[in-house]
């Protein structure tokens, strides 16, 4: 039976299966969902917990006989495979299956696979959990769907943010489910009361180097040169990959260059600003930077940002950093130095 993450809470409270496999791409709601069966089934007897990691060579004989063996102190036991590929093998196919079929009254089986896809929900060993037990599949957030999956969170936890703080967190984790919580919960500690603002958001990962990527592409927008070049130097020096770097500054300019071109096509800017959700917090360092560059310029600087990645990958000669230094300068300052052109 399919049953999605966040029905798992609902499901538990009035049964449980004998069997679940819970997949997907995002180990934070992948070890959440874990979770929640074991405590589960430790509340309905199952005292006792078998774990396998399974990686290179394992022995699935390990887990069929495992699975047969209670202790002398327990009646009930759950067998936890945790398989990161989402693909047991041959071996393992036929162990999971026999396992299953078993059909032990007091053996709850619990399958968890950080890596999923349509053609291994198709497996015959998948098909068979989820006809015997419970399937928990979860695929990926969409960027759209970020901010409003860190908004319930917030709210779950007690907090009420404000649209703009919401808009910022998304920026900085970037798509990463487990930093986003690690944020909340740091937000968590700061122990404000229940509001929480873009302000409060800053404040509570200023330490980060997320952080730090972040206020660079802010003081680009802004076009703070000495505060860029300061970013970009301390990103350097304590070793942060540039991919991640360039990657958000290419993100916000071509947000800005798409901006840029709405509001010469004659748009409103609040209806731009609505639609290409730019939060109150991002609108005044947006403006500034739609007002300094022109379209040559965004043209110069994704070319520049291209040169970066080529010469990341030792495809391209010369320093990544210094080339990311005299983009930070042109982006800043249009006009009083040359970026180095590429094609």
């Amino acid at each position: 039976m399919p049953v999605r993450a966040e029905q798992l809470p609902a499901h538990l409270s009035r049964s449980l299966a004998p069997a679940y496999l819970v997949a997907g791409a995002e180990p934070l709601l992948v070890q959440e969902c874990r979770d929640q069966v074991i405590k589960a089934a430790q509340q309905q007897g199952f005292t006792e917990r078998s774990v396998f990691d399974i990686s290179g060579k394992f022995d699935w004989n390990l887990l069929t006989e495992g699975a047969a063996a209670l202790s002398l102190f327990s009646s009930r036991k759950i067998v936890d495979v945790r398989l990161p590929t989402g693909r047991p093998g041959t071996d393992g196919s036929k162990a999971l299956l026999e396992t299953l079929e078993e059909g032990d009254p007091d053996v709850l089986i619990l399958v968890s696979c950080g890596e999923w896809s349509t053609a291994q929900r198709n497996s015959k060993w998948a098909r068979a959990f989820a006809k015997t037990g419970v399937l928990v599949e979860i695929w990926p957030l969409k960027p759209q769907q970020l901010p409003q999956w860190i908004r319930s969170r917030m709210v779950a936890a007690g907090l009420k943010p404000q649209p703009d703080a919401i808009a910022i967190l998304a920026d900085l984790v970037e798509g990463n489910l487990l930093a986003a919580q690690q944020e909340i919960d740091k937000l968590l500690m700061l122990d404000r009361g229940p509001e929480v603002t873009a302000e409060d958001v800053t404040r509570a990962v200023a330490n980060s180097t997320r952080f730090d990527a972040f206020r660079l592409v802010e003081c680009v927008l802004l076009g703070h040169l000495a505060e860029c070049l300061r970013v970009a130097s301390g990103l350097q020096r304590i070793g942060v990959a540039i991919q991640p770097v360039s990657g958000a500054l290419y993100r916000e300019l071509t947000l800005a260059d798409t901006v840029r071109s709405a509001l010469q096509s004659g748009e409103s800017e609040s209806a731009v600003f609505s639609k290409h959700r730019v939060w109150p917090a991002r609108q005044a360092p947006m403006q500034q930077a739609v007002r300094r560059l022109s379209g040559r310029d965004f043209e110069e600087s994704f070319r520049a940002l291209a040169l970066i990645d080529q010469q990341s990958k030792g495809r391209a000669s010369g320093d990544p950093w210094q080339t990311l230094d005299r983009l930070l300068w042109q982006l800043c300052e249009p006009g009083t130095t040359g970026l180095t052109r590429v094609g």
